[in-house]
């Protein structure tokens, strides 16, 4: 049932095709009925898998909201490309981002500024989650690069290239970045 409810395409491959979709799996008679019953649901089906897939798109776009608006078009495609890649989940935002994260940076470097966007969130993930504080050095000016970003200008902005070192950090229940001086 898991299985179904992470991957739409299942359920509409085991309505055209049956029972033998599910050849993989080791059901008895009874599994097999009830699995295909509840699939014919279409309307339930269709719930669950949009619960599911709610569940794990809102922490990609809650803690990697700016790689988000980078990609703009390219998310959707990449967001199922990941899913089908990696389908067992912890369903923990802290690892769900990261993996996402990861396999965005894994992706052919097309998409200009994303590696500098990915360092900043991934960190700032990973700081919401553990004390400390993390050194960043990024290939672009950060702070214009975000600015940019926002005001939906970066495509006309002239970014300039840093090799600027940043500590980030988290004071008084906010992560802080300021230039590294070590």
């Amino acid at each position: 049932m898991g299985n179904l409810i992470a991957s739409p395409a299942l359920c509409r491959s085991l309505l055209s095709d049956g029972a033998p979709v599910l050849s993989a799996f080791d059901l008895s008679p009874r599994e097999l009925s009830r699995l295909l019953a509840v699939v014919h649901q279409q309307k339930g089906m269709s719930a669950c898998c949009t619960l599911y897939r709610m569940n794990r798109i809102t922490p990609l776009y809650g803690q990697l909201s700016n790689s988000c608006m980078l990609l703009g078009d390219r998310l959707a495609p990449l967001v199922e490309a990941f899913w089908s890649e990696m389908r067992d989940t912890t369903m923990q935002f802290k690892h769900e981002v990261l993996a996402f994260g990861q396999f965005l940076l894994r992706q052919p470097p097309d998409i200009p500024y994303l590696r500098d966007v990915l360092t900043l969130e991934l960190a700032m993930n990973e700081l919401s989650y553990a004390a400390g504080e993390r050194y960043l050095r990024f290939d672009h000016d950060i702070f214009s690069l975000l600015a940019a970003l926002r005001s939906g200008t970066l495509e006309s902005a002239d970014i300039a290239p840093s090799s600027t070192r940043y500590r980030l950090y988290i004071r008084e229940h906010e992560i802080t970045m300021e230039e590294a001086y070590i």
